[in-house]
């Protein structure tokens, strides 16, 4: 396809240079699509790479297209493409893998180690067009609207963390109810978790938590957590913790409430050291396990299926603004006043 589209771009290295440019239509290659995006939402490493922190500029050589989470319409598909169809609604595994080595050949492809990532290490899709390798769109047959359909990453992440152990029966803790955190209650509550108990200390996450499936919200900074958490599971201790903060205070003290063979799913990141008793953890049986994007593509299947069974993701978005306003809406995601802003090409 022919012509001239906009894009918002991270022009330069350093803080800020972040701008709406226009710029060709990207050209298919053979085993690529060509999407007409319909619905963007801004992710906090968006707001990492206008910040140009450490974890943006040691990832990305500017200039790039940023944003990964979206949706769109394939309009277009090189020669070699034949599972992905004209007119197919599709969302995307933003993880570029190499399928070669040893940890892609196991069938662990979510964390290989040579890895790309769209909107970071390659154009991304807050763009009136993307172009992605065809094996990296996912269709969706049926959903709710292009904004929801834009949440597909972030949710399937949060799908990754909350199928990570079983949770049927079980009494599980979410730390951190920002948008995966979220997503994350929702899911555990929707997979048979017994009790979902979201620690939160942010008033309007902590809502939005309850509002998506936890059925018990405590404030860490009004309740010592050690206490509040067993009495908000009937005096008992809990099975499963997912974090989603990377708050190291509130990993180690999840170890207060936590039963022996109890399991704990980390997605959040932190640069901050993680210490606890070496002994404890292993007398008790614990286990303690990273979540690491989205298992290739086990997670995006289950996801598809507990959205046809009802699982509701409209209420995460708070903001939609067009993409002309792309800058109010990181700013949005900066300052946490948003749960998830999506931006309209």
């Amino acid at each position: 396809m022919e012509g001239i589209m906009k894009c918002v771009v991270k022009t330069a290295a350093g803080v800020g240079n972040v701008e709406l440019v226009q710029r060709p239509i990207p050209q298919v290659g053979p085993n690529d699509i060509l999407i007409k995006v319909h619905a963007v939402a801004v992710c906090g490493t968006d707001v990492h790479i206008m910040n140009w922190n450490e974890f943006a500029s040691s990832r990305m050589i500017p200039p790039m297209i940023i944003g990964h989470e979206f949706s769109g319409e394939v309009v277009e598909k090189g020669e070699l493409v034949s599972q992905i169809q004209i007119g197919d609604a599709v969302s995307a595994e933003t993880h570029i893998v190499c399928h070669t080595c040893d940890v892609c050949h196991n069938g662990q492809e979510h964390v290989c180690p040579h890895t790309r990532t769209i909107g970071l290490s390659r154009d991304g899709a807050l763009a009136e067009y993307a172009c992605i390798p065809a094996e990296n769109a996912v269709v969706f047959k049926k959903f709710a609207n292009w904004e929801v359909l834009s949440l597909m990453e972030p949710f399937v992440a949060a799908v990754h963390a909350a199928t990570q152990f079983p949770v049927a029966g079980k009494s599980v803790v979410v730390i951190g109810c920002g948008p995966i955190g979220a997503m994350g209650a929702s899911v555990a509550k929707k997979c048979g978790a017994a009790k979902v108990i979201a620690i939160e200390p942010v008033s309007d996450r902590g809502k939005k938590a309850l509002e998506m499936g936890a059925d018990v919200l405590i404030n860490p900074i009004e309740e010592e957590v050690s206490k509040a958490v067993p009495m908000a599971n009937d005096g008992n201790l809990i099975d499963v913790v997912l974090d989603f903060s990377g708050n190291v205070g509130a990993i180690q003290s999840s170890l207060t409430y936590i039963k022996p063979e109890g399991k704990i799913a980390v997605l959040g990141l932190s640069d901050r050291q993680l210490s606890f008793e070496l002994s404890e953890f292993v007398y008790r049986g614990l286990t303690l396990k990273g979540i690491a994007g989205r298992r290739m593509y086990q997670d995006w299947e289950t996801a598809k299926g507990l959205l046809a069974s009802g699982l509701d993701l409209s209420n995460i978005i708070t903001h939609k603004l067009p993409m002309t306003e792309f800058k109010e809406g990181l700013r949005l995601m900066k300052t946490g006043e948003c749960c998830k802003c999506v931006l309209i090409p």
